[in-house]
């Protein structure tokens, strides 16, 4: 790890720096120490000239990207690929730096661990203000309650003659504890993992989180079968919980999208409120269906028979709920094909006969193939630019022409073989998404013609996407799609570039 902190603590590596540390001697010490021999200027100017070398220059980023409160600046190496230096975003430019190595700090990276599992992406400017404050005090709020209810279970259980007495890990409340805990960590894990694919998949992730619950609950029905001792039963009823709890909270955050979509008159309050009496009432119907089936036997074998024949059910269900909910949400599938057929033909289709085509996935959430994938939103610059033949003209050339979009559309060597990489600015909104997405159809449409230069056929789709883009717009709500957001699986990066990386500096 290498850290420069400041500009007091740069190394001493030029003759320039060595004078500016011996001024003060000088002044101090009086015309004596300036006046020295011929012979004594001589030797220590021969020192300086074979002992100190002139250091390279600093090379500038060609970019900074934004990922989770950090700063990375990316330039062109020496040799081959980019290099990245990390900084903290909150340090002002004019203020002491400090430079992080292309690794990061440990500190650097646990921050942004952190970050990643706990706050929103872009946090804070893509929340409210208000959004830390409510939190914290939720926090608290939850680990009340949740030690209230610990409290509860333990009586309730010793209410009914279950002993608590003995080894604090024997007793049954603590090992239902355990099994809780140990489900909340795992569900932490795959949160930080994939919450940005609640967004731009919620169906899969839907139906994959009514699976796992399937999975836990056969886990913990497990049970049944093992020898009932302590270990046993954590080992079933906490991997069972895990599981239940991961697609609990898929469903729960997925919901919210659905609930959101289903409101047309402002109403999601009041739907959101009638789903949970809807329910309600099913739960209260689950209850009576296996109070009755239970009072015919409580046999394993039986209890997994109806367990066989109910899940398949269930899944089948789901399947069938996200097959039927048709929202006009444009993920980037559709946005991709539809963008594709308006730089060609000049239409948008509507999600019906889009959906016929099925070249976007049962859900419209995948590419058909992946060849098909012919745009990538907000990836890494490390992931698209390695610093092979062209790419820095190619950047360059891309810098000049989007220099004063929220957007910049970049493609690599091959064109023809490779999707375009589309860097958001920090402020890009949903339009620039959709200028981007039909900018890129526009541009490899234009480039399919092999004798049509990248530099000119840049520039003349920049021009034709700002004539065009409002029709596109108003085709795309014409045919019932929702403008107002493009779902993209967003880890959060963000690019600044050109003139903008140079006064970022």
């Amino acid at each position: 790890m290498h850290y420069f902190i400041g500009r007091a603590h740069r190394p001493l590596t030029s003759t320039s720096t060595l004078r500016l540390r011996l001024r003060p001697l000088s002044q101090r010490f009086g015309a004596a120490c300036r006046h020295h021999s011929s012979h004594s200027r001589s030797h220590h100017v021969a020192v300086d000239a074979q002992g100190v070398t002139e250091p390279a220059p600093k090379a500038r980023p060609f970019a900074i990207e934004r990922i989770g409160g950090r700063e990375c600046h990316v330039s062109w190496s020496e040799g081959s690929g980019v290099e990245k230096e990390w900084r903290e975003l909150s340090v002002p430019a004019e203020a002491d730096e400090r430079a992080i190595s292309s690794s990061g700090t440990f500190l650097g990276r646990l921050s942004a661990w952190l970050r990643q599992m706990f706050l929103p992406t872009n946090y804070p400017q893509s929340v409210h203000r208000s959004y830390m404050p409510f939190h914290v005090f939720q926090f608290v709020e939850g680990t009340l309650g949740t030690l209230v209810s610990v409290l509860c279970n333990q009586a309730l259980l010793t209410s009914v003659g279950v002993s608590a007495e003995g080894s604090i890990f024997g007793a049954v409340a603590v090992q239902w504890i355990i099994k809780d805990g140990a489900g909340e960590v795992a569900k932490l894990f795959f949160i930080r993992k994939y919450s940005p694919y609640f967004d731009s998949h919620p169906k899969t992730f839907t139906l994959s989180g009514e699976a796992l619950v399937a999975l836990g609950s056969g886990l913990q029905m497990a049970t049944l079968l093992m020898n009932p001792t302590p270990l046993n039963f954590l080992v079933c009823a906490a991997g069972g919980n895990a599981f239940k709890l991961i697609g609990y909270a898929i469903w729960f955050t997925t919901h919210i999208k659905f609930v959101r979509y289903f409101s047309q008159q402002s109403n999601t309050g009041d739907v959101a409120a009638k789903d949970e009496s809807q329910a309600s009432v099913a739960q209260l119907a689950g209850y009576a269906a296996g109070i009755g089936l239970l009072t015919v036997s409580h046999d394993p074998a039986y209890l997994y028979t109806i367990f066989a024949l109910a899940v398949p059910l269930h899944l089948a269900m789901t399947a069938l709920m996200m097959r039927c909910a048709t929202f006009e949400l444009l993920t980037l599938p559709r946005l991709s094909v539809l963008a594709e057929a308006y730089a060609r033909k000049g239409e948008v289709m509507p999600l019906s006969r889009l959906e016929a085509t099925r070249v976007t996935g049962v859900f419209g959430e995948f590419f058909g193939k992946t060849q098909d994938r012919s745009v990538t939103f907000a990836p890494r610059v490390a992931d698209v630019i390695r610093d092979e033949e062209g790419d820095r003209s190619r950047w360059a050339l891309c810098s000049e022409v989007f220099r004063d979009d929220k957007y910049l559309l970049y493609l690599p060597a091959s064109p023809h073989a490779c999707s375009a990489s589309v860097f958001l600015h920090p402020d890009a909104s949903s339009d620039d998404m959709l200028r981007a997405a039909l900018h890129s159809a526009r541009l490899r449409s234009m480039l399919a013609d092999e004798s049509a230069s990248l530099r000119e056929s840049l520039k003349d789709s920049h021009t034709w996407t700002q004539e065009h883009f409002l029709t596109f717009k108003g085709a795309l709500e014409d045919k019932g799609w929702r403008t107002d957001e493009v779902t993209f699986a967003d880890h959060g990066h963000r690019l600044l570039w050109g003139t903008e990386a140079d006064r970022a500096l």
